[in-house]
């Protein structure tokens, strides 16, 4: 899950249920169970939220599972006597750079009752710093309201932002979503190889590297967390001047997301959780990278000495 975007809900007072995903995004058989142990309390579901291209594990929501997902929220609006909203993010739809994936549908496709709406952005593609963001949909009250409340807190994006966001769609975005899934490619086929290599049996699963720029990695015997030895190794937080290097001068340290932070504290995933991490090729170049897998290696070894 994106814990930013479920903390922000949470304070916000939604109660978020998490569904957790396997080879082909979110898992349609757990949700089926999770709604019918709801029972009555689904009636009070406000609306589904679902990305395509998953953050932090980059796996990709197949279009089986899209169409899947539409049935479902369509018969438990039906069920419930009013629309649900279903939302799909597609914020790294166009970061797909496997060529064995098969092309996306719009889940607008299998949609009948009106209830899919699909989010974009340009900030993956182009510039963060744009801040160009885009909801498709059926017309209706809920659309209106979208529009009112963009209205109501500024009218839209800074004008030369979307002046800007014009030509470049305009003007070369093609080429642009090439040379990206182009170079995140090459590193993500030369990553995976390192990852393999350098932590081999240290690693239970790795997902990601068909699109985006994340791997999402489950240790097999070694936690992640803030608290953890792998962790401390890693930002130099040991107390051991050994390890960390001396204040004026400490050694490289590796960033990273821990599963903890990327699972619901009330989900399914806690204890695996603890044992996960999010490492991203979008930013820091090869010869980086590898330095980095080399350190996790040791703070691996660091970790296991410590147990």
């Amino acid at each position: 899950m994106y814990y930013i975007y479920c903390n922000d809900l949470e304070r916000k007072g939604f109660k978020v249920v998490a569904i957790p995903e396997d080879d082909e995004g979110l898992d349609t058989e757990l949700l089926k169970a999770k709604l019918t142990t709801l029972g009555d309390e689904s009636a009070a579901i406000r609306f589904f939220y679902v990305v395509t291209v998953n953050n932090p594990t980059c796996t990709i929501l197949s279009n089986n599972r899209k169409a899947e997902l539409v049935d479902i929220v369509t018969r438990l609006s039906s069920e419930v006597g009013r629309k649900i909203p279903l939302f799909f993010d597609n914020a790294y739809h166009d970061l797909v750079h496997d060529s064995t994936v098969e092309p996306l549908a719009s889940a607008l496709c299998y949609d009948d009752l009106g209830i899919v709406y699909e989010i974009g952005t340009l900030s993956k593609i182009l510039a963060p710093g744009l801040r160009i963001g885009y909801l498709i949909g059926s017309k209706g009250p809920f659309l209106n309201s979208i529009i009112q409340r963009t209205s109501d807190i500024g009218f839209s994006a800074p004008l030369i932002n979307q002046e800007i966001a014009s030509y470049l769609l305009d003007n070369g975005i093609e080429a642009q979503i090439e040379k990206v899934n182009n170079g995140y490619q090459q590193k993500a086929k030369q990553v995976k190889t390192w990852i393999a290599e350098l932590l081999g049996d240290n690693i239970q699963e790795c997902r990601g590297g068909s699109a985006g720029f994340y791997f999402y990695l489950t240790l097999a015997n070694t936690a992640t967390g803030a608290t953890s030895d792998f962790f401390k190794f890693l930002t130099r937080t040991t107390g051991q001047e050994a390890v960390d290097g001396p204040l004026d001068s400490q050694h490289p340290k590796v960033i990273y997301i821990p599963g903890e932070h990327c699972v619901h504290p009330n989900g399914d995933m806690v204890e695996v959780g603890k044992r996960q991490l999010r490492i991203s090729y979008g930013f820091e170049e090869l010869p980086q990278i590898h330095t980095a897998l080399k350190l996790m290696k040791s703070a691996i070894g660091y970790s296991q000495e410590n147990l």
